[in-house]
């Protein structure tokens, strides 16, 4: 088949339009793949937002953060795998290099753009779960919905900047991402770790007040201790299924600084990149697997319906 070599100026790098067999099945899965999961990526993540925002008893702090994390897996269902496919199949057809360049553009600018609001508001849920033990009784007052809309607004504010920086630089641009990324891994590890050494500490010394401390308050005590405790268990799920998904893409983009642009880079980057959107399908169901309330909502929801 025909090779055509031209230039992706949105990228200051070369594009290889070659044709190879290995190439065209790997785009023909993701499409097929992709095709797929944007539905039910859509679907599954738009039912856990519209269950939080019809359920009064989840209009808490810690439940809003958990919405704006289901918002940015729904856009990536909308936009991103969309996308993807139409990239794809121009890819195949390999006839107009300005539609490629420009739909490359947007897969690259919202693909990044969710992944890291995504990553950056998991670190926010951490963080969340270590404040409300460490706060108390103050956590109500102190983390309240508006704040964390307002802490939310932030985060994507600055993932756009970070994203838009990506158009202006070369590979110091992944230097840049790298250091940020693994900051984010760096907060979420010491945040959960935490909440893990607090709650044991604060069981020990339930059970050595036992005796003189009224046997209610202690129930209750212990109660609310177990649900941040598994509170933090929910999060290593969801953080240790985002290092699973994202990791071949990240040792791809890894392959990409020392070898270049190659063919075999541009498979893996179909392939990863499909795997990597699969993860925004993956979680609705471990915040109903996991998370009692939401899964009480949306089954109050579909037996309704």
């Amino acid at each position: 088949m025909n090779k055509t070599n031209e230039t992706c100026l949105s990228f200051k790098k070369q594009i290889n339009f070659d044709g190879t067999e290995d190439l065209f099945i790997a785009n023909v899965l993701s499409c097929v793949l992709n095709l797929s999961f944007s539905l039910l990526t859509s679907l599954g993540n738009l039912l856990i937002i519209y269950a939080i925002g019809k359920t009064q008893d989840l209009h808490s702090a810690s439940f809003i953060l958990l919405g704006c994390l289901a918002a940015s897996d729904l856009l990536v269902g909308l936009i991103c795998q969309p996308l993807f496919v139409a990239l794809k199949i121009a890819e195949i057809k390999r006839k107009n290099l300005t539609a490629y360049c420009t739909l490359r553009t947007f897969v690259t600018m919202f693909s990044w753009l969710t992944s890291a609001v995504s990553l950056f508001t998991l670190a926010a849920v951490s963080v969340d779960r270590l404040l409300c033990l460490h706060l108390h009784l103050r956590y109500n007052t102190l983390i309240t919905v508006p704040r964390v809309f307002k802490a939310v607004s932030t985060l994507w504010t600055f993932t756009v900047a970070l994203v838009t920086v990506r158009f202006l630089m070369g590979n110091e641009w992944f230097v840049i991402t790298i250091t940020v990324f693994l900051l984010s891994f760096l907060l979420i590890s010491i945040s959960t770790m935490r909440v893990f050494q607090i709650v044991r500490r604060h069981q020990l010394r339930i059970y050595d007040q036992s005796v003189a401390v009224n046997h209610l308050q202690l129930q209750t005590n212990n109660v609310n201790i177990l649900k941040c405790r598994k509170s933090a268990v929910t999060i290593l799920y969801i953080y240790g299924l985002f290092l699973i998904f994202y990791l071949p893409f990240f040792i791809s983009l890894v392959i990409e600084v020392l070898v270049g642009y190659t063919k075999s880079v541009k498979v893996a980057y179909t392939y990863t990149a499909t795997v990597v959107f699969i993860n925004s399908f993956v979680n609705p169901l471990v915040y109903c697997w996991r998370i009692g309330e939401i899964r009480r909502a949306v089954k109050n929801i579909l037996t309704r319906e």
